[in-house]
């Protein structure tokens, strides 16, 4: 059996923000909370759920909220047991093991900090295959589960079960919730078992961002910055094409409906009349050079510091700073027609088609 070690830990934080494509919250809490639960309860068994009794339920873990209170308000073991606790009373069952629903910095880590906590193991699946926003834009919905009922917990001790006729106002209601529990609450969604996580999610997901992680975490350790061979074995880490390279001149930021969005304009390095267009709500979401599309979600893209190897989130660029712009495909059932109503362009208010990297 494969277990998540103190070793792991950066390799899963910088991996997440890869699969974050821009967003998915400030890493470095998480880090600190995972270091800390992995010293205290030891390193966490990564398990395959097809290994597990099809019946077994699982806790899918959610960390829901704005990402500079959680650096005040990190949940600790109370949370995850009364989280536990309410989950399996709704369920009247017992959960078997903890299941990550995002990658992303934030909540690709919380799921592994829980199950440390709760001495449970955590699933090696990957209910998105990337880094959404919204609890309902998985593979779960896309199959014709509900996230209804999701079950919040807060640091004060306070509990609440969501129950929604459809999946939008899941989150609606779990946003509701957050100004009343402090900003920050941990969540669960989805009633599922072991069987049929195995069956919808693809296996390995957690063990894919490690990989990932340690790929890219060595294309920073190069002094002289990211280079042609370390910037090939990144591409290669995702399946990526490098879409663009210059700097970025001009940036322009706003935060609404507790989102950052914006635009990011970079110029080639090779040709200064060549503008590389970036579109993001907390996710890079549509890229476009010269006025033609070039990759939209639901596929990844990626922006890695030219000098460092950095892989940057949106809200941490700067004018000026040298970027590589990589786009990476996140597999065809995200490519249907369900799959881009829900995790398209139109549904983040894009009135374009998708355009899937090296279409």
């Amino acid at each position: 059996m494969r277990y998540i070690t103190a070793d792991d830990v950066d390799d899963l934080v910088v991996g997440a923000g890869v699969l974050g494509s821009g967003g998915g919250g400030d890493w470095y809490a998480p880090r600190q909370m995972l270091i800390a639960a992995i010293e205290r309860h030891g390193p966490v068994p990564l398990v395959d759920p097809a290994d597990l009794d099809p019946a077994a339920r699982l806790l899918p873990i959610i960390s829901g909220g704005a990402p500079p209170v959680l650096i005040e308000m990190i949940p600790g073991t109370r949370e995850s047991a009364l989280l536990r606790a309410t989950v399996e009373d709704a369920l009247h069952e017992r959960c078997s093991a903890v299941l990550p629903l995002q990658m992303g910095p934030v909540n690709a880590v919380i799921p592994v900090v829980v199950a440390a906590q709760l001495g449970l193991p955590c699933v090696d699946a990957d209910a998105m295959l990337r880094c959404f926003p919204m609890v309902e834009m998985t593979l779960f919905t896309l199959a014709g589960l509900s996230p209804s009922p999701l079950v919040v917990v807060d640091a004060m001790g306070a509990a609440a079960v969501l129950s929604a006729p459809d999946n939008n106002t899941v989150s609606a209601m779990l946003r509701s919730c957050l100004p009343h529990m402090g900003l920050v609450a941990l969540g669960s969604a989805y009633r599922i078992t072991a069987g049929e996580c195995a069956r919808i999610a693809p296996r390995g997901g957690v063990s894919r961002c490690l990989r990932i992680g340690r790929t890219f975490r060595e294309a920073q350790s190069d002094p002289d910055g990211v280079g042609d061979e370390q910037l090939r074995d990144c591409l290669d880490a995702i399946g990526g094409v490098l879409l663009f390279t210059g700097f970025v001149a001009e940036l322009f930021q706003r935060t609404t409906d507790g989102f950052p969005r914006g635009v990011l304009s970079i110029e080639s390095s090779e040709d200064p009349s060549s503008v590389l267009r970036v579109d993001f709500q907390n996710e890079n979401l549509v890229v476009a050079r010269d006025g033609i599309v070039l990759a939209t979600v639901p596929d990844l893209i990626v922006l890695l510091d030219l000098d460092t190897g950095t892989v940057m989130q949106t809200v941490d660029v700067v004018v000026g700073q040298r970027l590589h712009v990589i786009g990476a495909p996140v597999g065809d059932r995200w490519h249907t027609g369900a799959g881009t109503a829900l995790v398209g362009p139109r549904a983040f208010g894009y009135d374009i088609d998708p355009v899937r990297v090296g279409a």
